[in-house]
């Protein structure tokens, strides 16, 4: 054969088959500019090397197994439409190695101009990025212009040697059929399937036990383990109900004789039956894929808008510092003294005393961890915190009056609603109640249930002390002591006196905790605003994945779907009524993903809103005002995508 020939071969391929092939090829220079700009990001110098980094190594490595999967997804649309022309080209002469040579230089070509206008696309938004990463996380960055070979060279070594497996895999399709399969290939799955109950039971049952997690778990650090797994039976359950159960609805709608005996039902059922065992999938990533678009949008929203709720929740002062017997006189004195070297002043002290330990909760009785036996091992702990009253009056001007074995119960995240509480072998009884009264020191932060326990005095705390350590089996006996007050100064000169502090009382005290509210602020403000960039970002290559497996599922529908309209046409059936019964189809195959998408963000919520409260975010009303507002525009993007899909497919059957 004459030099170029199986060049012009794949370049003629591409061009004919550029419905298929430039969404493709625009896919892969997007995929391959945002990998390219995710690890750029993660080694610029000016992000550091801090909770920010940490995040952005999080998303390199999710954009790197999302790209290989999504880009070896949508190559299987390709082949699909492409196996027929080969056959024939097989049955022309053409040798299956001179084919292996076609595919050959079509995966070449389209992973040339991948790298290069994906590599100039994330050169020109890189820099865009980066300002936009830095306003959100409030750092100032300098101007100038960053290159990174090392994540070039990543990249690159990603797409190509993706790009390689789907070569492997595109031939290993091509050699194993012979021309009769591949020219028949357009027709398989065209027999009715069979309705698969048992698969479709196991789906509901794994669907609704992946809601009932969600939602009935109430402890944060339980439901931080338990979603993931929660995740999983949605997923599976996903697949299972569009595999099996779209099959038996559509037959038992099939069934339904006032319903199926109409003609935009008839031809919209029945195709869409036997159509549905190689569309399931398809519909299952999409309504996977816009769940995840719309968890990581709304959630990262929603901790993004909260986080100033968050910090003065966890700092009940401008500065706050907890010790193990801690001297207050001595503390009050290096405090004065640094303070007066800056030219500050403080007000509103707060101070009081604290024993913390774990326990686990069997009704009104309190087990400590050590005694913990197998059943306990399913137990979720809980933090008790034992205050003195003499403490507890102090901080809140109060005159509360204890006897010996009485007790206030400040509960916060637990609803105990028993009179008395058994603790390591003693009674207590309950005089009264608050609710989330000392919650607001960052000290009793949590991911688990709380309960404080205000003691009538120091003596009834060391006796309890004196019994868990004899449980715990190792001397833990030191109170810490707490310390919170507020400076008159302006936020750098808070954190600044803070590092001064913290440099003067590490010498003298044995430092448990030291925070200022501002550098509290900027934690969060790192921590969420890297979590909203990154989630953002991940939704926006999730999204870019669902949109182009509407448009291929469209198109493959489109070209199956042809020669049969065609047929109806010719014995009679009207345009009206062919774009009548495209239209039903489309809203319930098209549609059917985004309400199920909706259910599983329902049943998601609970469990998201419990994780949420581990992190100090208890503004739920928030939470679902940006779950409802990101479903609104994600339906208006969706909407769209149907609009631009549905046009496409109309013009494929009515040619």
């Amino acid at each position: 054969m004459r030099k170029g020939f199986f060049l012009r071969l794949a370049v003629n391929g591409i061009r004919k088959n550029r419905k298929v092939y430039y969404p493709y090829i625009l896919t892969a220079i997007v995929t391959t500019a945002m990998m390219y700009i995710i690890g750029t990001l993660q080694g610029n110098p000016d992000v550091g090397n801090d909770t920010l980094s940490f995040a952005l190594q999080l998303g390199v490595i999710v954009t790197s197994l999302f790209s290989v999967i999504f880009l070896f997804y949508t190559n299987s649309f390709l082949i699909k439409r492409r196996k027929k022309e080969f056959g024939l080209y097989n049955i022309l002469g053409m040798e299956k190695k001179h084919l292996g040579r076609v595919v050959l230089w079509e995966t070449v070509i389209i992973l040339v101009i991948s790298l290069a206008l994906g590599f100039a696309l994330g050169m020109l938004l890189d820099k865009a990025l980066l300002l936009l990463l830095a306003r959100i996380v409030g750092r100032q960055l300098a101007i100038g212009f960053y290159i990174s070979r090392g994540a070039m060279t990543y990249t690159a070594a990603l797409i190509s040697g993706t790009f390689a497996l789907i070569f492997l895999n595109s031939v290993r399709q091509v050699y194993t059929a012979n021309p009769i399969e591949l020219l028949r290939s357009g027709e398989v799955g065209e027999r009715e399937p069979k309705t698969k109950w048992i698969i479709a039971i196991l789906g509901l049952l794994t669907l609704g036990t992946g809601y009932w997690l969600s939602a009935t778990i109430r402890d944060a650090a339980t439901m931080i383990i338990m979603f993931f797994f929660a995740v999983i039976l949605v997923i599976i359950g996903t697949y299972f109900l569009f595999t099996a159960g779209s099959i038996a609805l559509l037959k038992t709608l099939r069934k339904r004789k006032r319903f199926y005996y109409k003609p935009s039902h008839f031809i919209s059922v029945s195709g869409m039956i036997y159509r549905m065992k190689q569309n399931a999938v398809g519909l299952s990533n999409v309504c996977i894929l816009s769940t995840m678009v719309l968890v990581m949008v709304f959630s990262t929203v929603a901790l993004w808008f909260n986080m100033e709720d968050i910090v003065n929740k966890r700092v009940s002062g401008d500065i706050e510092f907890v010790s193990k017997d801690l001297d207050i006189d001595a503390f009050y004195e290096t405090v004065d003294e640094t303070l007066s070297e800056m030219g500050l002043t403080r007000e509103n002290d707060m101070a009081f005393r604290y024993y913390a330990f774990t326990a686990f909760q069997t009704r009104d009785t309190f087990h400590a961890a050590s005694e913990a036996d197998d059943d306990n091992l399913f137990i979720t702990p809980i933090m008790l915190y034992l205050v003195p009253l003499e403490d507890y009056n102090r901080m809140y001007g109060l005159s509360e009056t204890l006897s010996p074995g009485e007790i206030l119960l400040d509960a916060y995240r637990s609803d105990y609603t028993y009179e008395t509480l058994s603790l390591l072998g003693e009674t207590l009884s309950i005089k009264s109640r608050t609710r989330g009264r000392l919650s607001n020191h960052a000290v009793f932060t949590s991911a688990y249930d709380t309960l404080f326990l205000i003691m009538d005095n120091q003596q009834s705390i060391d006796r309890l002390i004196r019994r868990n350590t004899e449980v715990y089996g190792y001397k833990d006996d030191a109170m810490r002591c707490s310390v919170s007050f507020t400076i008159d100064g302006t936020a750098e000169q808070e954190i600044a006196f803070s590092d001064a502090l913290y440099d003067r009382l590490k010498q003298r005290f044995s430092i448990t905790y030291l925070n200022s509210r501002e550098a509290l602020r900027i934690s969060m403000r790192q921590l969420y605003g890297s979590l909203l960039f990154g989630g953002i970002f991940l939704a926006c290559l999730f999204l870019m994945a669902m949109i182009l497996i509407i448009y291929y599922k469209q198109i493959s529908e489109g070209y199956d779907d042809r020669e049969r309209y065609r047929i109806m046409r010719k014995v009679g059936l009207s345009r009206r009524e062919i774009k009548h019964s495209i239209s039903s189809q489309i809203l319930i195959v098209f549609f059917l993903p985004l309400a199920v998408a909706g259910l599983h963000i329902v049943f998601a919520f609970p469990g998201i809103n419990t994780m949420f409260r581990g992190l100090g975010m208890d503004n739920v009303s928030l939470m679902g005002a940006c779950a409802l507002a990101s479903f609104a525009v994600f339906g208006v993007i969706y909407g769209a995508v149907y609009l631009l899909t549905a046009k496409v497919y109309y013009r494929i059957v009515s040619e």
